[in-house]
């Protein structure tokens, strides 16, 4: 049985979208419980769950009445709702700099980082490498723009922010694929070991 006041994470363990919302349940120290949620099984496309959840996806979280998906907006959620560890800037611009930097990770990545998770996915004698090697060069090109924004900064926003946590699976990512680390990428490469070496982010890896 689910523990009273306890926010319930319907999980799948590897699922880069529930991976950005522990991260940010872990920064916070909410208390939470995963229910797990088996995307080879099919459960996120059962009858109870798509009440849940009517596109059929992980995570689902349950916070009192609260019933929420969408990994980003379920993080945007925890930070109005719990501020007390404040993952956004008081800035207005500060924190709609967030917002943009999320957003370019997020959708304006998404066509060669598909590409290159399907080519990667494939049994290797099957893999084109021509595709993996195109995906890869434009992901390195669009990358340039967290290069640049981290400038002398220790996180893309500059404290710790829910573009660290939104960002933070695909990068892992990236990395299991060979994008990163990479040499005309420095910055990005030591932002990545310093998010590696943070608890939350640990809990994921």
């Amino acid at each position: 049985m689910a523990e009273a006041g306890k926010i319930k994470l319907y999980d799948f363990a590897s699922s880069p979208n529930c991976q950005r919302v522990k991260v940010v349940l872990e920064e916070k120290k909410l208390p939470y419980e995963t229910i797990p949620i088996d995307l080879r099984k099919g459960d996120q496309k059962k009858p109870d769950y798509l009440k849940l959840n009517p596109y059929g996806k992980v995570p689902v979280v349950i916070d009192g009445s609260a019933v929420l998906y969408e990994s980003c907006i379920i993080n945007e959620y925890l930070e109005d709702k719990y501020p007390q560890t404040s993952l956004m800037p008081k800035d207005p611009v500060k924190k709609a700099k967030v917002r943009i930097l999320t957003d370019y990770g997020m959708n304006h990545l998404d066509g060669p980082y598909q590409k290159l998770r399907m080519e990667k996915m494939k049994d290797e004698k099957e893999r084109n490498q021509e595709t993996i090697d195109a995906a890869t060069k434009e992901l390195k090109n669009l990358l340039q723009r967290f290069e640049r924004e981290i400038g002398d900064q220790p996180y893309l926003g500059g404290d710790f922010s829910l573009v660290d946590a939104d960002l933070i699976p695909r990068f892992l990512r990236l990395e299991g694929f060979g994008v990163l680390p990479d040499p005309s990428l420095p910055k990005l490469g030591t932002y990545l070991k310093r998010m590696k070496e943070r608890p939350s982010v640990k809990v994921i890896m």
